[in-house]
């Protein structure tokens, strides 16, 4: 997921998104693998963050998306600064 902030948005509020992104794994068991922080693929300007969460499947996207833990941070952390999102759900062949 990429994500652009509102111009107001601050470092303590990027930082405590962080922090609150990188908490949630030992709160929702289906997150396998979750990373954010700044997009620094060149030409990176117009999506300057990024959100990779890795799950098992389709059916744990949507455990992940309704899960308590995962509405707070998003209502108390990331609505608050959030311009715009570009959201991509993907599912890997795993060999």
């Amino acid at each position: 997921m990429l994500f652009q902030f509102t111009a107001d948005a601050n470092q303590d509020q990027v930082v405590a998104l962080r922090e609150g992104l990188l908490a949630l794994p030992a709160s929702i068991p289906e997150i396998r693998r979750l990373s954010f922080g700044p997009n620094l693929a060149a030409g990176a300007e117009a999506w300057p963050w990024v959100l990779v969460v890795e799950l098992d499947d389709m059916a744990a996207l949507a455990r992940y998306a309704d899960h308590p833990a995962h509405r707070r941070v998003l209502d108390r952390l990331l609505d608050p600064i959030r311009q715009a999102r570009l959201a991509v759900d993907v599912e890997m062949e795993v060999e």
